[in-house]
């Protein structure tokens, strides 16, 4: 298959593998690592097949990962599924990985197999409410940033959800400037107080090491 022209998109992929195209019209590759030539096999298919920035040698294999690992995270949880998809879609575009769910069991599900800098969870869903389910959040990661929102907000339901540990709160229907602004502060302190306790669980690991061994 004969490629006249390499989709932006594809090109923004391969700098990130750290791939280089070096006959377009082939689209023969070149790992920036190792600079092993090769050239996919694209089966006359319209797409690219899965894993066609993957290096012979495995350089790199794992560099989307590595790149995921850098990128903010945030869990959307709301049982309206147009919304959750709408501001899941408006975060995504400003460079979050972004998850969502539509009930509190889902969420406590994702929190339980992977780590989030923040959640963005509406007050009241189907089979909880949101404060209730905050508190169960904050038992299993109380790093975890939490913007509340609702569309039937009171001044009870602010108070409570930031007694019960919410680092804010946010009305319906959301206003994407406001979200991003109120989410781009909580995410940010939030990484660094996560690294900041992992740097001092280090730090106090590393001390006790040294202790002993001046003891033995």
């Amino acid at each position: 298959m004969v490629f006249e022209e390499i989709p932006y998109h594809v090109r923004r992929k391969l700098e990130q593998k750290q791939v280089e195209i070096t006959d377009e019209s082939k689209f023969a590759l070149r790992c920036k690592a190792c600079h092993e030539a090769w050239t996919p096999v694209t089966e006359n298919r319209l797409r690219l097949p899965k894993g066609y920035w993957k290096c012979p040698n495995g350089c790199n294999e794992l560099v989307g990962d590595r790149e995921d690992e850098k990128r903010l995270k945030v869990l959307i949880v709301d049982d309206d599924k147009g919304l959750c998809r709408s501001l899941a879609a408006i975060l995504r575009k400003a460079g979050y990985v972004v998850t969502d769910v539509y009930d509190g069991a889902s969420m406590l599900k994702a929190v339980d197999e992977r780590r989030f800098d923040a959640t963005v969870m509406d007050i009241q869903l189907p089979d909880i409410n949101g404060v209730e389910l905050l508190k169960q959040v904050r038992k299993r990661d109380p790093v975890i940033g939490a913007l509340m929102m609702s569309g039937a907000a009171t001044l009870e339901d602010a108070v409570e959800s930031l007694n019960q540990g919410a680092d804010a709160f946010i009305l319906k229907p959301v206003d994407p400037g406001e979200l991003l602004n109120r989410l781009g502060t909580l995410t940010g302190f939030k990484r660094l107080e996560r690294e900041l306790r992992q740097a001092r669980a280090e730090y106090n690991e590393l001390f006790t090491l040294i202790n002993e061994y001046s003891m033995a």
